[in-house]
This record gives structure tokens, sequence and C-alpha cells, in this order.
């Protein structure tokens, strides 16, 4: 599974450098040049691609992949970075499942990437339908409607007409890329051989030329599978597999962690060495000697420095203890939340749009500078810190790094003698909590003070702490009644607390103005709003499109109230009542983050002659349910983070009827894994209902799944689960 691969199936990308498609002589430009790539692959004669049988044993698949082939090519001249990359898929569609996935493609053309200045990416594309009988029919790229055609966005779609099950669908997808090295490296490869179907026939092929200098791994599979040698000027990988068996286990699955991994990163212009991974002298070296420099000179930096005194005697005022007496825990804990104000919550350029929706809460800031305001800020205070670099769970190890690329950087404070991790990773990060991608992590550290022999006798190897499921956790609280002109609709009042690593998952329910708000609050900032947000002086009448396009993000978050609670369980409500983010939970110190929704639902009640039968499961939210494949697990279990989901519902029981089936919901599950536990009672003519589910860890062997199963069974079982009001 090529990292891209998903999109190129599903939401195919299809990507073009031109700034305006319309134009004749660009636009017969990109035609001759998709006529030579069509006939370049059309006409391979690679016989994988020519075959048209399944064996016996996959006559039961949704759909099994014939051929695949996966090649890229890299070269560099004149400071130019050349990446081709093309795959070629040749499948047989054998139910309905696999004819609706294969139906339509998106296309999107972009003529901005992200790869920095002198970024050109041009994309070409070719369908072919074969039917049982032979007959052979080439789909016409030019039938694509437009969806979005606007200057910096493209979009179209083509529907792939007269597909049926028992065909089989050829088709490529090209994509070149072009950017100047002078910038930065190539984007790396990362492929994992393994689909949803099964393959008779897969090969890959990558040629790198030797200017271009790469560091590489093959993972999860025996050396000898993959072929590499040095032809000439250039550096060939190949991989050559025949029939590959199915990855059912895509539910918590790190791919690069369990399949066959192809992991490649280019040198560019710091090297033109071909080596085997990042070893560890190269990562100590790095930060040890080099990351502490970088960025070191930002002039928003030293701004932060002079700006904590302020901040630090306001909270020495408000909390009533003199700064000399103030613990250094207390300082640094204060320092992480001023650093993420004045780095994230306050704008530090002017843009050329004002970004306060969604996105807005998604950023993040660079690594290696919050590093050096970390250690520069807490060195005033006398507070020692390490440099810590360690590699996301989805990448794998420490010793599967190519690039030091893969590493995320961060602060370890020890302002007494215990450790406080400084990771700033977003505007809801607390200090001494790292991201779940790294907890349970090894790490490297280094001091970042003292002599060169004293920083090179401090390197050293730790594990990161992990959180627990307690501490991870979700508590809901539902008030339910039947609306009382129509039994069949409920009214839902839901309240919503979460803490930990579950905060994350809210952040696209709150409000950036609210939240600026709050942290401004928080730390008792003199500075005003419009300062803030760099709207005075001359840039004053950004103020106004301020005002404007927070209007609009409130205005925004009523559609995504409405579909969070459609996705949660299931349908959507037929009216939202009243929503509001009571705690913010930006600080850990305070109330965690409470949300408190009222909405009515219906769905949930059917009648029955004269009683009515509630789904009371459902008001849990939707529950996992395997299917029977998925009850079959290969590899390791990767999730999150260990948490708790914890429901109190009170079911408000309408007068004249009388409850029965509650003897039902009670259920008990529990293992070393995880637990499913459920209860009721009942109190003053209300059903209350407590569900507390537990998952106990982040990962899970694979020999453990049958006893995740069993608590997650009773899950989806309770959520199955209907009580019958039978009229008195």
């Amino acid at each position: 599974m090529y990292k891209y691969k998903f999109v190129l199936l599903s939401t195919l990308l299809l990507s073009t450098s031109y700034q305006v498609w319309a134009q004749s002589k660009q636009e017969r430009e990109y035609q001759e040049e998709a006529a030579q790539v069509k006939q370049e692959i059309w006409d391979a004669k690679d016989p994988a691609f020519a075959r048209t049988d399944i064996p016996e044993k996959y006559s039961n698949e949704s759909a099994v992949i014939i051929a695949m082939n996966f090649t890229l090519g890299a070269d560099h001249s004149r400071r130019q970075d050349h990446i081709a990359m093309t795959l070629h898929e040749r499948i047989k569609i054998q139910d309905k499942a696999a004819l609706e996935n294969y139906s339509e493609f998106n296309l999107q053309k972009l003529s901005r990437g992200g790869w920095s200045s002198g970024y050109k990416l041009t994309s070409f594309m070719g369908i072919r339908v074969i039917k049982p009988n032979g007959q052979q029919r080439d789909i016409d790229m030019k039938d694509a409607v437009n969806v979005k055609d606007e200057h910096d966005e493209k979009k179209q779609k083509i529907a792939i007409s007269d597909l049926q099950v028992g065909d089989i669908i050829d088709f490529y997808i090209r994509m070149n890329k072009d950017a100047s090295s002078y910038y930065s490296s190539p984007d790396p490869l990362d492929y994992s051989i393994g689909e949803k179907y099964p393959m008779l026939d897969f090969s890959l092929n990558v040629t790198v030329n030797r200017r271009m200098g790469v560091s590489w791994r093959y993972l999860n599979d025996e050396p000898s599978a993959m072929k590499h040698s040095k032809e000439g000027d250039d550096y060939v990988f190949s991989i050559h597999k025949t029939d590959v068996p199915k990855v059912t286990d895509e539910r918590w699955l790190y791919e690069q962690r369990a399949l066959p991994t192809l992991r490649l990163a280019y040198n560019g212009l710091k090297s033109s060495e071909f080596t085997n991974g990042m070893n560890e002298e190269r990562i100590r070296r790095f930060l040890t000697y080099e990351i502490i420099s970088i960025n070191a000179s930002y002039p928003t930096l030293a701004a932060i420095v002079r700006g904590f005194p302020e901040v630090l005697d306001e909270y020495a005022t408000r909390t009533g203890v003199r700064r000399k007496e103030m613990s250094k825990r207390a300082i640094a804990e204060l320092a992480f939340y001023y650093i993420r104000y004045a780095s994230l919550y306050k704008e530090t350029s002017i843009g050329s749009s004002i970004e306060v929706g969604q996105q807005r809460k998604t950023y993040s800031p660079r690594e290696h500078y919050t590093a050096n305001v970390f250690r520069t800020l807490l060195a005033r205070y006398d507070i020692r810190t390490e440099l810590a670099a360690a590699v996301p769970r989805s990448v794998g190890t420490l010793e599967d790094v190519v690039s030091l690329d893969d590493l995320n950087y961060f602060i370890i404070a020890y302002p007494d003698d215990k450790p406080m991790y400084c990771f700033m990773s977003s505007m809801f990060s607390f200090p001494d909590e790292l991201p779940t991608q790294l907890e349970g992590q090894q790490a490297y550290t280094v001091s970042v003070t003292g002599s060169s022999k004293e920083k090179d006798a401090s390197f050293k190897k730790i594990s990161l702490p992990m959180s627990n499921a307690d501490q991870n956790m979700d508590e809901e609280k539902l008030n339910v009644k039947f609306t009382a002109d129509n039994m069949q609709q409920l009214s839902i009042d839901r309240i919503i607390r979460v803490k930990g690593q579950y905060r994350y998952n809210y952040i696209d329910m709150l409000l950036y103005e609210d939240m600026l708000t709050d942290e401004r609050n928080n730390l008792r900032v003199t500075s005003s709003r419009d300062e803030d947000l760099l709207a005075t002086g001359p840039y004053r009448k950004r103020a106004n499109e301020f005002d404007a396009a927070f209007a609009k993000a409130r205005k925004d978050m009523d559609e995504t109230v409405n579909a969070n609670i459609a996705s949660e369980y299931g349908t959507k409500p037929t009216a939202v009542t009243y929503f509001k983010v009571a705690e913010h939970g930006l600080e850990k110190q305070n109330k965690p983050l409470t949300m408190h929704e009222s909405f009515t639902m219906e769905g949930f009640v059917k009648k029955a002659g004269n009683n009515y039968m509630l789904d009371i499961g459902k008001l849990i939210t939707e529950q996992i349910a395997l299917s029977p494949e998925e009850r079959k697990r290969t590899y390791d279990i990767n999730m999150p983070f260990p948490r708790t989901v914890a429901y109190d519902i009170i079911v408000n029981i309408p007068q004249g009827y009388q409850l029965e089936g509650a003897d039902n919901l009670n259920k008990s599950v529990s293992n070393e894994t995880g637990s499913f536990e459920s209860s009721t009672k009942m109190e003053d003519g209300k059903l209350v209902v407590t569900v507390k589910k537990v998952y106990k860890h982040q990962q899970e062997k694979s020999v453990n799944w049958p006893q995740m199963i069993a608590f997650m069974d009773a899950a989806a079982d309770f959520n199955k689960q209907k009580v019958l009001l039978k009229k008195i």
C-alpha cells in the first residue's frame, strides 16, 4: 500500500502544474504527452497483464487483483529533481461491492502542490474495460466531467459506463513530479505490499540516479525478497511476488510495522550517499551539534522569551505566591502555556487570507523551533533540559529510521526530580503529555548544555511513558424523554466530558475565537485581541475581516454539530436545539473539556400496536460490529491510545406505560485486554442505565484478539438491545 494508494483508488489524484488548463498550447502539450504515456503502458508486453483467468480458490472473493505494478524513476539534473511514478493495476470484479468501488473515479487537478518553490506535478490516467467474452473498450478521459474548476483547484469525475460483475478493469496512473532541489528533497517513498483483495502478481521497480542520494530500508520480510544493485549511474530496487494474500486486518493496522515495506528517502543536495537506513551515530550528531542552531535566530523566539516575565508576574499576583517561592515545575508549566499561546494562538505573520475555521485549529509549530524556545526560556530559570527524538509508532522503531525527518523532536525539562515532557503539537497540547503516536516509544536524548564532551557523554536511549485508560476518558450523561405529541421521537439532552488524549477527538467542536479568548484569559495577557491578530495600525481593516470570519465559523459550527451527531448515532438528528462548549479544557489543571447539546431523534422508537419498542442500545452510539473476516487476525493491533468510555443514561418512562426487557441490558465481560460492563436500575419511574467500555492497552498482540472480540461483541450486542414500553 503506497502511501497515496487509497487516494489513487477511491479519490484518484490527477494533478497538473498548468496555471490555465484551457489554453490550447498547454492542452495540446498535455494531450501529446498523455498519448505517449498511454502507448508506453498499453503496448508493454508484460504477460501478467494479459491474464484473464482467476484460480478457483479465489472464486468467492469480492475482487481479485490479477496484476499490480509500481514503478518509480528518480533523477537529478541542474538543481532539479525529477520523479516519475506509475501504478498499473488489472482487477477482476466479482461482486457488487467491488463494482461500486471501481464504477467511478474522482479526479482532482491541482495547479499548485505542497513541495516547494519551483514545484510542478503532471498526471495522466488511462482506463480499459475487458468483458468476459474478450471484448475490450478504452475509456476516453476527455469525457471526464468538471466538478470544480477554479484557479487553484480543479476537480473532475468520470463514470465507467456499463461496468458489470465479471468484467476486468485495467487502469494506470502516471505522476511526473519536478521540483527545485535547492529548496528541499522530494517526498519520501513508503510502499507497503498488501491490498484488501488477493493479488496474483505484484512487481515493484525503483530506479534512483546516484546523484540523488538515498537512504532506504526494507522491512517485515526476508531480505532476499528485495533485490538491489547498482546499474551504471543508477541504484535499482526490485520486488516480485506472486499469489499475495489479501489483508483483512485493516482495522488498527500499522502497515509499515506489519506488511513488507520499502522505505526510501532522498538525501538530495545534502549527500549522494546510498545507505541502508539512518544509523544511531548520524542521529547523535544531529541532536548534539546541529538541531540546536536550527531556527535559533527566529525573531519571534526572542520576543517570546522577553514577554514571559510579565505573564509570570501576573501569575504570582493571582496565586499569591511570591515569584521567588514559586516552584520550578509551576514555572515550566506556565512557560509551556505561554509558548503555546505565542506560537499557535497569536498571528505571527500577515497572511494572504483570514483563516479561523477548522483548518486554523490544526496548525502546529515547527518542532525545531519550539525546542529552541523551550530550552532558551527554561534556561533563564535554571531549569535543566534535554533534547529528545523519537519515531511515531506508525512509522516503526528507531531502527527503522531512513531520514532525520522521520523523527519527532521535543524537549524534556527537569524542573524537579521528575521529567516534564514539552511537546507542542497543537493548540490542545498539555505540558507533560506526549502525542499518542510517541507514547511507549523509545527515544534518544542529549543534554543541550555543557561542553561537546559532556554532550556526547549525555547521549542515551530511553523509553517514553504511556498514558492509561483512566487518563483518557469520554464520559457522557444522557437524559432521554419521549416527545409528548410524538412518542416515536426522542428528546435527548447530552453532556460530554472528555480528558486526556480523548480531547483531540472533539477539537472540531470548538471555535478558534472562543479558544483564543479562553487562552488570553487564562494567561491574563495585556495585549488586545486585535494586537494578537495583527489587526491594528496599518492592518486595522483586518479586524473587520476577522469579525466576519468568526461569524461564518460560528454559523458553520451548526453543520459540524449535526454531522457529528449523525456520525456517532448512525442517523441524522431531526433538530439540534442547543449546543454549548461549557469548558474548553485548555489547561490540564482546570475542568475537562465539557460540551452540552440537546437534540431530537427519530428512528429509535417503533410503534407495536398500543406499545412502543425502544432501540435503547443505540443510545451509546454505534459500536464496532466485526465481520466474519475481521474475526481472524494476523497482525498485531495498534490502537490510538488506552481509553475508557462511560455512559449514564436516564430514560424517562411516560405515564401510562411500564418497561419490559431491561434485564437483557445487564452485561459483564472483562479480561486482560479490556471490558464491557452495563447495569440497570429503576428510580422514580426512570430507567437508569450505566455503561462502561475499556480498552486497557494501546497495543495488543494478535494472539489476544479473541479476548478483545469478547468485550467488543458484548458492546455490539448491547447496541442491538431493545426494551418494550407496554401500555398499562
